[in-house]
């Protein structure tokens, strides 16, 4: 990530409401200031914001709350998605508009640090761009993978795709930025999961999903070797087809 200057561009940017780029920067500054710190722009999506980019789908810029006094984690959000709605438009409520947030250890490890921030600054950006260009369905225990044989989706880690869950280490009010003329940003976190937690959303449903997940104490901090949530303890057993798979992969 690199720290580069805003293009002056973006300011003529407004959303469907009407809300300039610049506006809607500053209430979303002031809504991670209340609820975690002062953020930093990382990445500033210049080409983006000035029409001159060749990736597919809205200019997205990530924000990133750095650790201060106890909190020993960085924050990572993007920013730019919410210009326009997106979504689902099959979904409960339709298009909405949308960030997305991820956390991530700092331990005072410059380079592993920084590998840290990358990580969650790819993630949050990707999705902050998918949701526009195909629609993704956002929901508690929706989930996302990007072939139907998944591979790891993070170096180092055996998850291989991902789970929608709302942020849970901010303040409650954090999950939905209201805006001054009444509508409103929500915020989600694409939480890596297992092979076997995907396997077991797809036998019990993505309501068991998010509800084991929760009860494992799974966040939006990246945890590349966590416990997986698909436990009897948590309510998500895992399948029989998950089981013979593990099974031969030992042998």
């Amino acid at each position: 990530m690199t720290n580069t200057r805003i293009m002056q561009d973006i300011w003529g940017r407004r959303t469907e409401s009407g809300h300039s780029a610049e506006e809607l920067r500053e209430e979303f500054r002031l809504h991670l200031a209340r609820n975690l710190g002062e953020p930093h722009t990382a990445f500033s999506d210049q080409d983006g914001w000035a029409n001159k980019s060749k990736e597919p789908g809205p200019p997205v810029d990530v924000m990133v709350v750095p650790p201060e006094g106890e909190r020993r984690f960085a924050y990572v959000c993007s920013f730019g998605s919410a210009m326009r709605k997106g979504g689902d438009p099959m979904s409960p409520g339709g298009k909405t508009r949308m960030e997305f947030a991820l956390a991530v250890q700092q331990k005072g490890d410059a380079a592993a640090d920084l590998a840290s921030l990358n990580m969650a600054a790819n993630t949050v950006r990707q999705f902050a761009k998918l949701v526009h260009i195909q629609s993704v369905r956002v929901g508690s225990g929706e989930t996302v993978q990007f072939s139907q044989d998944p591979k790891p989706v993070l170096e180092n880690s055996r998850q291989v795709a991902f789970a929608f869950m709302r942020p849970r280490l901010p303040a409650d009010g954090f999950i939905r930025m209201r805006l001054e003329d009444g509508e409103g940003i929500d915020f989600w976190s694409p939480v890596p999961i297992y092979r076997e937690e995907l396997d077991a959303a797809a036998a019990h449903g993505i309501d068991r999903l998010a509800k084991a997940l929760e009860k494992a104490g799974v966040t939006e901090m990246i945890h590349l070797d966590r416990p997986t949530a698909a436990r009897k303890a948590y309510g998500l057993r895992r399948t029989w087809v998950s089981r013979i798979r593990d099974f031969f992969r030992r042998r």
